[in-house]
């Protein structure tokens, strides 16, 4: 009796650590942001649009270069920002948005 019993709490623990650890992977699965910031002259203008967009939510990295006129974003998928987002604080900050990329994988960097 104790068999039929346990069996069936068993098999529905075993799901209920399996779901969490799903959601617990894809939590920590990283979306790559690519955007295009025109208008950046200066390292003070390159560091001040890195501080803001340091502020998005879910952000774990920022790397931003004013020569090339290109941020990268690193940030998990769950809390991936909105195209319109991301041009509301580029465009907040004084500057102006050209291409916005997103891909699962990290982009090339920089031109050689």
């Amino acid at each position: 009796m104790k068999n039929k019993i346990l069996n069936p709490v068993l098999i529905v623990f075993a799901l209920l650590i399996s779901a969490n650890s799903f959601s617990q992977d894809k939590a920590q699965e990283k979306v790559y942001i690519k955007i295009e910031i025109k208008g950046m002259a200066c390292p003070f203008c390159a560091g001040g649009m890195a501080k803001e967009l340091e502020k998005i939510a879910g952000v774990k990295e920022v790397d931003l270069s004013f020569e090339d006129g290109i941020a990268f974003l690193t940030t998990t998928i769950e809390q991936k920002p909105s195209k319109e987002d991301l041009i509301r604080i580029v465009e907040d900050a004084g500057f102006d948005v050209g291409e916005i990329d997103y891909s699962h994988k990290p982009f090339e960097k920089y031109k050689k």
